[in-house]
């Protein structure tokens, strides 16, 4: 189970990673007229006896060979074997074997904040050619991109090359095109998230449960119950862990307080009366979920230090036992919740799904509708192999019993051979291969029918290989939690607004959002009244918030 625990903690910390990725930037301009969306076939491609959708379409090797040139930055934790290098390793070979493409890595990097994107910026700037695919997380960066004219729409090679499962994901999510489209054109393949990496469930101490003799809270007159009770009952102890540490103080990535706020979420630009996007932070239910936080501060629920604590600092009065309630994402029970047991003894955590909101609705943050977008050098020519290769990367997640990687990325890294069969159990400790240049993200929404995953091995199903990963993978606690997290999916309000940032942000933006951050956590902590509160809004709207309202309201019309 130590794999468990080094599996989850990267993934917390690439999906905070992502979500706090800066949004700063300037106006796009027009793309240039040499921009096409289309592209040309690769060399001669023979279909090869296996297809991985019913059809036309089929999967095909290149004779010769294609390569693909990208950009890799390199962890600490990429590690290697067998004499394997980063353009050579099991993933790479079975690509070039099976689908004869070749991977070829232009630039390696060390993974250190941002500096793949500061070698894009350099390239741009220098005319340095850049690689055929690269992946973006930065908004303002596929901006400059597009201005600068040298990638290339996709609108035409998608239609004309991706496997009919591909297209199905992205027709089934299709709000996933809002962060690449501009002038009516596709400017890259963005990933599709679900609601499986950031999205909050709550995290119970059951044996405090049981000790104040209650039932999980499942409105928000039964949390302020549980939270008295608490209170009540451990005195010194402090009844919910809240991290506040942040440019957005209630919603960090463990340790958040969304629930309160029910359906109209702060921090995010959600649809409202007329389809229209509004900024959750200056709307009435802003100011009445930070009326109950403030009330929860005066009676003691909260850390008096609260705001001084970052994400790791709130999970960690959690697993010390000295708070009873935390919310965060399901994989916490994995990473770092599944410590509290070790920490102290007794003690029994438990997942529970969201309580109702100050106006009585369920809500919460959504995951990012896209986390990575791959864009295409202008003049590539082998589209057509991409889509190959993507289809194999879909495979996986939507479960595929025929796919290459249904047992892992590579013998040897992160499953052996024993008497035949995978084994998760690998002798020298699981190594995660990363070397794979374009994947879909998570399992696209919509696209497994019946019971999910997590449903199906809760409850013993170990029917197929990934089922069995699964199983000998996780611990009992993160499989409770990822299942909770899906129950309430349709709760979660998503931000709508993933383009580039709007003219009026690039000015106004960075002080508007210290406006919203210096006035949630003064309010709070009592330091502001209530008409105070009521100016900032006032103070937003016509310090250019008002304005880029109107300019996310253009964007978001024309993406449609």
């Amino acid at each position: 189970m130590n794999r468990t625990v080094k599996t989850l903690s990267l993934l917390a910390a690439v999906s905070l990673m992502l979500w706090l990725a800066g949004c700063s930037g300037n106006q796009a301009a027009k793309p240039r007229e040499s921009e096409t969306s289309s592209s040309q076939p690769s060399a001669t491609a023979q279909e090869s006896s296996s297809s991985s959708d019913a059809g036309d379409w089929k999967r095909k090797k290149f004779d010769p060979p294609v390569t693909i040139s990208t950009a890799f930055a390199i962890r600490d934790l990429d590690k290697l074997r067998n004499g394997d290098t980063y353009e050579d390793n099991p993933l790479t070979r079975w690509y070039r074997d099976n689908l004869g493409i070749q991977t070829k890595y232009q630039w390696l990097l060390t993974d250190q904040g941002d500096a793949l994107n500061q070698k894009i910026r350099l390239a741009m700037a220098s005319g340095e050619k850049l690689p055929d695919l690269l992946p973006i997380s930065d908004n303002v960066l596929l901006n400059e991109l597009i201005e600068s004219g040298q990638i290339m729409a996709i609108d035409e090679s998608f239609e004309k090359y991706a496997s009919p499962r591909t297209k199905e994901a992205y027709a089934k999510n299709p709000d996933v095109w809002m962060a690449v489209t501009k002038d009516g054109k596709k400017w890259g393949l963005p990933t599709i998230s679900d609601g499986n990496i950031g999205d909050t469930i709550m995290w119970i101490r059951q044996d405090w449960l049981d000790a104040v003799n209650l039932q999980a809270p499942q409105t928000m007159e039964q949390f302020e119950a549980l939270l008295e009770a608490f209170k009540q009952k451990y005195p010194d102890k402090v009844p919910l862990a809240l991290s506040g540490k942040a440019l957005q103080p209630l919603a960090g990535y463990m340790g958040d307080a969304q629930f309160v706020f029910g359906g109209t979420q702060p921090y995010i630009w959600d649809k409202g009366e007329g389809g229209k996007l509004r900024y959750g932070s200056v709307q009435p239910g802003f100011k009445d979920g930070l009326a109950k936080l403030k009330l929860w501060f005066e009676k003691g629920y909260l850390g008096k230090e609260f705001a001084t604590h970052d994400e790791q600092k709130a999970a960690s009065l959690f697993t010390s036992g000295e708070a009873g309630i935390i919310f965060g994402p399901g994989w916490m029970g994995a990473w770092p919740l599944e410590d509290t047991a070790k920490n102290v003894p007794g003690a029994v955590v438990k997942p529970y799904e969201l309580p109702s909101g100050v106006d009585g609705t369920v809500g919460r943050i959504g995951t990012k509708l896209v986390y990575i977008t791959y864009v295409f050098r202008k003049d590539f020519e082998h589209m057509d192999a991409l889509f190959q290769y993507y289809d194999v990367s879909m495979g996986v997640l939507l479960e595929d019993p025929d796919s290459p990687f249904a047992a892992g990325q590579g013998e040897g890294y992160d499953y052996v051979m024993v008497d035949g069969k995978p084994s998760w159990d690998v002798p020298d400790g699981a190594i995660d291969l990363r070397y794979t240049m374009a994947t879909v993200g998570n399992t696209p929404p919509g696209m497994i029918e019946g019971p999910n995953i997590y449903e199906r091995v809760i409850v013993g199903k170990r029917d197929t290989i990934y089922e069995q990963k699964l199983a000998f993978s996780s611990t009992p606690l993160f499989l409770e939690g990822m299942l909770v997290s899906l129950k309430q999916l349709d709760k979660a309000r998503r931000d709508m607004f993933i383009g580039a940032p709007v003219k009026t942000m690039v000015s106004k933006w960075p002080l508007l959002t210290q406006m919203e951050s210096e006035v949630t956590i003064g309010y709070i902590y009592g330091k502001l009244t209530d008409a105070e509160l009521d100016q900032f809004i006032q103070d937003w709207l016509s310090k250019g918030g008002q304005q880029i309202t109107d300019e996310v309201n253009e964007w978001y019309a024309s993406v449609q």
